[in-house]
């Protein structure tokens, strides 16, 4: 991908606050946050899906909306501005840099999206839950839980019951999706992006990409259409 090395490009999730400047990469949790660790830049582009005022006092910054069309990329959406920035970013993103190939793109996160997109780059569309976090965190006395994915048919205490059982939630639905796509398309390509990627990646028995930074790779991508 070429980017704008003067730019700066700023990705707001539910749990982190990711740049890119000068081709690097950056990283930090939304509570350990500050503008001031922000380089300065000619311009910045940003995608949000939270609280914008996390850039209070960063002035001229471009918050990107999604678009009903980018490139060969369509959206499945008839309000295409109702799509997460983070996903419509994500997928042209993927377009991108796996040109002319269906793509299931699977942003595991805060939340767990998936997104379908044909080899024309129309958006069939997707789907959105809880990311493994939420899921583990949706009762009180399992707040402490780790972020393992564990992947055993049986515990014998009620943590390891409820991380495991989680566990097997979350990765059956993904192998599902997998399956799916796969089996009604034939050739699949699929693309893991998000905090939990990694992990997730590492109990598939499916060749996957892993990219990390999905999201501020199409923002750059997006950013140098308005030039």
């Amino acid at each position: 991908m070429i980017f704008h090395l003067h730019n700066l490009y700023v990705d707001i999730g539910n749990t982190a606050v990711k740049w890119l400047f000068d081709g690097q990469y950056h990283s930090v949790l939304v509570a350990d946050f500050s503008i001031d660790l922000l380089p300065k830049s000619s311009q910045a582009f940003v995608s949000c899906v939270t609280d914008r005022s996390l850039l209070d006092g960063f002035n001229d910054a471009i918050f990107v909306e999604s678009q009903a069309t980018f490139q060969s990329f369509v959206s499945a959406y008839e309000q295409s501005n109702k799509l997460g920035v983070d996903r419509f970013l994500a997928m042209i993103a993927a377009i991108d840099q796996l040109p002319n190939q269906n793509l299931l793109i699977i942003d595991a996160g805060s939340a767990l999206t998936f997104d379908l997109v044909l080899a024309s780059g129309e958006h069939e569309g997707g789907l959105i839950m809880p990311g493994l976090g939420k899921l583990r965190r949706s009762f009180a006395q399992f707040e402490s839980c780790s972020k393992n994915l564990t992947l055993k048919s049986t515990a014998n205490n009620t943590t390891d019951a409820w991380e495991f059982g989680t566990a097997n939630m979350l990765m059956s639905v993904i192998k599902d999706q997998i399956e799916q796509h796969q089996t009604a398309l034939g050739d699949l390509r699929v693309v893991l992006t998000g905090g939990d990627a990694k992990i997730v990646a590492y109990r598939l028995n499916h060749q996957v990409d892993i990219e990390s930074y999905l999201v501020l790779d199409g923002l750059a991508l997006y950013a140098q259409s308005l030039n």
